[in-house]
């Protein structure tokens, strides 16, 4: 029950976080979550920032479409 509440309240934060490596991030575009859990693993500022997935590999992702987990 909590991962699901710190899920929801990540899509609340704004997105002018600037993600580092440890962060955890939920990948939401256009509002709603497609992908739960993500580490992020780099930050590049050509290729966006490289979040690892407890399932489905690795991703190079946009900042923007980012949500951070408190």
């Amino acid at each position: 029950m909590k991962y699901i509440i710190s899920s929801l309240l990540s899509l609340l934060h704004s997105n002018n976080v600037r993600v580092q490596p440890g962060f955890r991030v939920n990948y939401a575009p256009f509002g709603h979550v497609e992908k739960f859990d993500g580490t992020v693993v780099a930050c590049d500022k050509s290729r966006g920032v490289l979040v690892a997935w407890p399932r489905g590999g690795a991703d190079w992702l946009p900042n923007s479409q980012l949500a951070v987990i408190e």
